[in-house]
């Protein structure tokens, strides 16, 4: 009993490192640590129920025992991996099957090491206190080696991007992986030529090896996928710019045309009748109105900026955010003109963004300021901090991206800041560069 007890706790505590294993290096939910205690004591109850069944001499029997105690801990790590870090289902799978490996692994290590000492004719006391000791020392080393050198490299950023295809590959991989394992795990394995065994524990390592290539495979796909779209996004709004500067150009004389009939209609309404009619004038005024709210055209001495600043402005006005700007658009000439112009859309855009999801209408206001202090040019933009339930869309994510390889372009440093309510970003560009 005694015997089997410290199996079960030994072959849990495998499977539980190897799940922090992967858990470590990804973005932790919170309360982490008590979430990752409380799955010890489920994978201890699984344990207690499957590993005893996957003791079979017959490997026939072994190879199915093992097959149904992959499926179930496949689902159970799965699970909880998924409850322990911000990760997909797929990815938490898929880090599950790695998991389990990974134990399989190690506790195969530890097989050959007692199958070597056996042999030897010194067989290792199981239960003793220096074994259980090597046992936790060699494991979490192991482990620690697993984590550091292979789990925080398979993800990209922190995370993983596992599509179906992956997910069954790996799954599949795993079956086989265990097969092999029943080999090993088996009675016979004691009897087993050094040959045989060697070469089972080289097809374990092609199964891993073949599993990590994939990660790496479908990793570069996924990072030549996101630059392939991060690019064509650059290249639209940077062809952007032109479509804006024709609308703001027919904007501008669409307005300097009805202040025009509006002046002509005030003199005429003048000149017809003496006082003038009030309904009259009072129509007048409010088409002039009117017109004053759509001229939204901007001075900063940069033809782009002024682009982007009346573009953005028109937006404000029609979600009712008051857009404050300071700038002095002649220190920006260093910029391609599709690059100043994916820059600021894309700042204000977010901003704008984040503004609308501010209840508050007092508080729906963004401060621009572009000057020039000690021979850096200085960008400055202030708006309302988003909720923290509001998350950031895809397209947000990739606008980010963009703002950055921008501001990388131009060999310039972003620095955000979030305080009081609100959210701040500031990029300092050598002058000139």
């Amino acid at each position: 009993m005694s015997i089997v007890f410290h199996h079960v706790i030994f072959r849990a505590l495998l499977r539980w490192g190897a799940a922090l294993a992967f858990c470590l290096p990804l973005k932790h939910r919170p309360g982490f640590r008590l979430r990752a205690l409380g799955m010890l004591l489920p994978l201890m109850g699984l344990t207690y129920v499957l590993d005893p069944s996957a003791q079979s001499t017959n490997l026939h029997e072994l190879q199915f025992s093992l097959l149904a105690l992959y499926v179930s801990f496949f689902v159970l790590l799965g699970m909880m991996i998924y409850a322990c870090v911000e990760i997909d289902r797929k990815g938490a799978l898929y880090c599950a099957v790695w998991s389990l490996l990974t134990s399989q692994t190690a506790y195969e290590g530890w097989r050959l090491a007692e199958v070597f000492f056996e042999r030897r004719g010194t067989p290792l006391d199981i239960d003793g206190l220096p074994v259980r000791l090597a046992q936790l020392t060699t494991g979490a080393i192991f482990y620690f080696v697993i984590c550091n050198a292979l789990s925080r490299k398979m993800s990209y950023k922190g995370e993983y991007h596992i599509g179906p295809r992956q997910l069954t590959s790996a799954f599949f991989i795993g079956i086989l992986f265990m097969f092999q394992a029943a080999l090993l795990s088996s009675r016979e394995m004691f009897e087993m030529p050094a040959s045989l065994a060697g070469t089972v524990l080289i097809g374990q390592f092609y199964f891993l090896t073949l599993l990590y290539f994939q990660t790496e495979v479908f990793k570069k796909s996924a990072m030549q996928k996101e630059m392939d779209t991060l690019n064509l996004l650059y290249e639209r709004q940077r062809e952007q710019y032109q479509v804006a500067r024709q609308n703001v150009q027919i904007i501008n004389k669409r307005c300097h045309e009805l202040k025009l009939q509006i002046a002509a209609l005030r003199q005429m309404s003048g000149a017809a009748s003496d006082p003038p009619d009030p309904e009259l004038k009072a129509h007048i005024d409010e088409a002039e109105k009117a017109a004053q709210l759509y001229d939204a055209s901007r001075n900063t001495g940069n033809e782009v900026l002024d682009v982007v600043l009346t573009e953005k402005s028109l937006l404000c006005e029609s979600r009712r955010i008051q857009l404050n700007a300071v700038t002095d658009g002649s220190c920006l000439g260093f910029f391609e003109a599709s690059d100043l112009y994916a820059l600021f859309a894309n700042m204000l855009d977010h901003a704008i963004e984040s503004a609308v999801q501010v209840p508050e209408p007092e508080r729906r206001c963004i401060d621009l300021l572009v000057c020039t202090r000690q021979s850096f040019v200085v960008v400055n933009i202030i708006s309302p901090d988003r909720p923290p339930e509001a998350a950031d869309t895809r397209a947000t994510h990739y606008a980010v991206k963009v703002t950055n390889r921008i501001v990388q372009k131009y060999k310039g440093t972003l620095t955000t800041e979030s305080q009081n309510g609100f959210f701040a970003v500031k990029i300092i560009f050598p002058q000139g560069k």
